[in-house]
């Protein structure tokens, strides 16, 4: 029983395989594009913090940090009402001295979030964050405002690519290329460049900015034709 069950198995199994190929001759083709689109925005994390033995000081003083850098994006020309508030942290910190701990005071972190459509304008921006004494902006996330789009023309190319692959084969066969069998298609997701912004040290930076790389590919089975 047990080995009429496993043939069972095993021909279903084949069944299922073969049933994915025409039985007409076909050609098996994957197309592939790949563009360098220039980012057109860019997504800045910063997290102004304070540390004091109390946390209710902390905590005041890191508003009046927070309302120092707004005020300095304002005057740099800086639409500052479009700025996110991520989150909010309060974390103790100590020091080590003779294996005893040693309480520092209490860390408030408040992280915030800007989109930026001119990336030309992100060092200004960064500028205006260190004159603050803000002490932490993350990699800078530099992407697309509109993805969708560019990837519809990169995955348009690459079914282009399918078809002139396609094409060339058969005609290198001496056949002609018929009707489309089958596509596998998987949708690639756009995916933002991540940029560290500066060494804090640092009075002034120069960012650059970044390419997008957008590729796709697809996968088709075109039906031969004598």
């Amino acid at each position: 029983m047990r080995y009429i069950l496993l043939l069972t198995l095993s021909l279903f199994s084949f069944s299922t395989f073969a049933s994915t190929f025409p039985d007409d001759p076909y050609v098996s083709v994957v197309g592939n594009a790949s563009m360098e689109i220039k980012a057109d925005q860019v997504v800045i994390n910063f997290q102004p913090s304070v540390i004091n033995k109390s946390g209710e000081l902390a905590k005041k003083e890191l508003d009046k940090k927070v309302a120092l850098a707004l005020k300095n994006l304002q005057q740099a020309g800086f639409v500052t009402d479009t700025i996110e508030s991520i989150s909010q942290s309060t974390r103790p910190e100590y020091d080590y001295q003779k294996n005893k701990r040693v309480l520092l005071g209490v860390r408030v972190t408040h992280e915030l979030s800007y989109r930026l459509t001119d990336i030309n304008q992100a060092n200004a921006f960064i500028d205006a964050l260190l004159k603050a004494k803000v002490e932490a902006i993350s990699p800078l996330q530099y992407g697309l405002q509109t993805p969708e789009q560019w990837q519809a023309k990169v995955r348009e190319i690459a079914v282009l690519d399918s078809k002139q692959k396609a094409q060339d084969l058969a005609k290198l066969y001496d056949a002609k290329l018929g009707k489309v069998y089958s596509i596998n298609y998987q949708n690639n997701q756009v995916r933002p460049v991540h940029m560290r912004a500066m060494a804090m040290e640092s009075d002034a930076v120069t960012i650059k900015p970044k390419n997008i790389t957008l590729t796709d590919r697809v996968e088709t089975i075109f039906i031969l034709k004598p």
